[in-house]
């Protein structure tokens, strides 16, 4: 039995074939609401300050986003579905440069969050390979897991490609790769067009378990990132300077690492989503 502890939380895809590259710096000051933990605050005002330098950069456009979640209450499974309309940046951010600058105060009797960025970022001039990722929980669409709940991933593309997924744990500042499993020699996955990939699952033929996949905390609750990286072209994955697999970095190394990639390779995408366990 394979299990991993973690958590995930927002979708970014993006895909372009602009030439336009740019170094730039953005802030963010985040008002943490009650309950919320700190370091999910941090996250999000490091978020919305690289989605400022992008907007500075090269403008927004409007957008439409739907959000849908299935939670049970009550021994019954529920859904909820959102509709939103918002602004959209028009580029992506390739990496940082350095650390994010994070400061911690008090304004206005607010817990403040206050970051800074510096990186490099690309403009998006073609709309985006329509791809789709789900996570589920015991077989339903969910973002919100209890412990020793089942986890399994799906994955869809329109084209082909190759797919690489990591997770982000940011209580350790580790990043260990899901796909590829330890069996497939270090390569990123060959993905067929139009075909639904059930990865982290018994589903998958290359799953080298017998048994699901479960996700497990020992807090109350606990937050992670999932990134699934996929391209066109195929591409090396971390290793070490001796070229060995690494299945296993730290969140410094593996950022320097995709932000190579994405400088490399236009037709690079990067999903992140976020889901919470609780004990």
């Amino acid at each position: 039995m394979k299990k991993f502890t973690y958590l995930f939380l927002l979708l970014h895809s993006i895909c372009c074939f602009s030439q336009k590259t740019a170094n730039l710096c953005g802030e963010y000051k985040y008002a943490v609401p009650d309950n919320m933990p700190l370091n999910e605050a941090k996250k999000i005002a490091t978020e919305r300050a690289r989605l400022d330098a992008i907007a500075k950069e090269f403008g927004t456009s409007i957008s439409q986003t739907n959000l849908s979640s299935t939670h049970t209450k009550d021994g019954e499974t529920q859904s909820d579905f959102l509709s939103m309309g918002g602004t959209e940046v028009n580029g992506t951010w390739l990496g940082d440069k350095n650390s994010p600058e994070i400061y911690i105060d008090y304004e206005q009797d607010m817990l403040v969050v206050h970051a800074k960025v510096c990186g490099t970022a690309r403009e998006i001039t073609r709309a985006q390979t329509d791809l789709t990722t789900k996570i589920l929980c015991n077989e339903v669409e969910s973002e919100r897991f209890n412990n020793n709940n089942r986890i399994a991933l799906q994955f869809r593309s329109p084209i082909d490609g190759y797919l690489a997924i990591f997770l982000r744990n940011d209580y350790t500042d580790i990043v260990s790769c899901l796909l590829p499993y330890e069996t497939e020699n270090g390569k990123a996955r060959s993905i067929n067009r139009n075909k639904t990939h059930h990865l982290l699952s018994t589903k998958d033929p290359l799953y080298p378990y017998r048994e699901e996949t479960i996700l497990v905390t020992d807090r109350d609750i606990e937050f992670n990132t999932i990134i699934f990286v996929f391209s066109e072209k195929e591409f090396t994955m971390p290793n070490t300077e001796n070229g060995e697999y690494l299945p296993e970095l730290s969140v410094e190394a593996f950022t320097k690492w995709l932000r190579r990639n994405r400088i490399k390779d236009e037709h690079m995408q990067v999903i992140e989503k976020n889901i919470e366990i609780r004990k």
